[in-house]
């Protein structure tokens, strides 16, 4: 396990219950849809734990379905096109998070984005809540072919930001994320202030720091930050 004194070179952090808490957007969306089909919605809360996991997660949660069943497709493209036009209706920042990126870049740690949210939704949605790292690099599975847990979005971040991989961080609420950390050679840290079930066997995702709230990261960044 990496020691918590040693400064990261450069971090990468996920998007969607990471830094932006985008689920009142997200299950308002699922909302909005299960409207349109008169079925009844589930409690808010029951949802949000499946943020991290897309719109797979929130039909699945919401009316078992899942991707390869019949009606699943057409469920999910209209997902996609009532979300368009409510991306940052109710997404904001998570507390924390603008002093947190502030005091990264006076540490001169330069960081960047891998996140699973199509570059559709992700550059608008940074740019209406004007969040953009200095690196310019904000990779989606659109610009790798694949997803996490696949490590190909960290491996062309490291590779972007010139550095060499054990000697960055890559912090996300989800076990996709640790997973992609883990096999692309990165410090793995778990965001344990997004979207993670009560009952998540955490211990069990092999990352390297766990922080149960982001008070514990900012701690970190003011003494990097001195």
């Amino acid at each position: 396990m990496p020691s918590l004194t040693a400064q990261p070179k450069a971090i990468l952090f996920d998007l969607d219950g990471t830094l932006v808490d985008t689920a009142p957007d997200l299950v308002g969306t699922l909302f909005d849809l299960l409207a349109e089909m008169g079925e009844a919605a589930p409690g808010f809360e029951q949802c949000r734990v499946h943020v991290s996991q897309g719109v797979r997660g929130l039909l699945g949660c919401s009316l078992g379905i899942r991707p390869g069943d019949d009606g699943y497709e057409p469920l999910r493209q209209r997902f996609l096109e009532l979300y368009a036009n409510r991306l940052a209706r109710q997404s904001q920042l998570f507390p924390g998070v603008v002093e947190l990126l502030d005091l990264i870049a006076a540490a001169d740690i330069p960081w960047a984005l891998a996140t699973n949210k199509p570059e559709r939704f992700t550059t608008p949605l940074l740019a209406q809540l004007g969040l953009m790292p200095a690196s310019g690099i904000v990779l989606t599975p659109d610009h790798v072919g694949a997803g996490k847990p696949d490590p190909a979005m960290i491996h062309l971040a490291v590779n972007q930001l010139g550095m060499v991989a054990g000697d960055c961080w890559f912090v996300g609420d989800a076990l996709q994320d640790i997973t992609a950390g883990n096999l692309a050679g990165v410090v793995t840290a778990v965001a344990g202030w997004g979207y993670i079930p009560a009952d998540e066997p955490i211990s069990e995702w092999q990352a390297d720091i766990h922080f149960s709230d982001i008070a514990g990261l900012l701690a970190l960044a003011r003494g990097w930050a001195a």
